[in-house]
């Protein structure tokens, strides 16, 4: 597991957890032998800019969740199982012509309210 979402998970558990140090040494020993990729809501909406669409938090959860439950573990997920899902749901609204800019020129991402 990278050290990135080691972190994450130290961080998410911090108000519980009294030796944050020794809950990373123990979650880095559980995945040293183990594997998992991660897709995050961020990259959901990442992917549906690239499409100059705008989806809702509640939209790209539901894309990960949907795609968790479909995925053929022979081929995992890929890039394209993410954009191709948003198109053919016809999910979101399409981004103006700012978030566009914003997007392409500083890479930020535009979320639906």
């Amino acid at each position: 597991m990278h050290d990135h979402i080691i972190e994450d998970m130290v961080r998410s558990l911090g108000s519980i957890l009294k030796d944050k140090f020794k809950a990373r040494r123990i979650l880095k020993n559980y995945w040293r032998n183990k594997m998992a990729l991660v897709w995050e809501v961020e990259d959901v909406h990442r992917a549906a800019n690239e499409l100059e669409l705008a989806l809702t938090n509640q939209d790209a959860i539901d894309v990960l969740q949907t795609l968790l439950e479909l995925h053929n573990a022979q081929y995992g997920i890929k890039w394209a199982d993410i954009t191709t899902h948003i198109e053919d749901k016809v999910l979101g609204r399409k981004l103006t012509r700012p978030e566009i800019k914003r997007f392409v020129e500083l890479d930020i991402i535009t979320v639906q309210k």
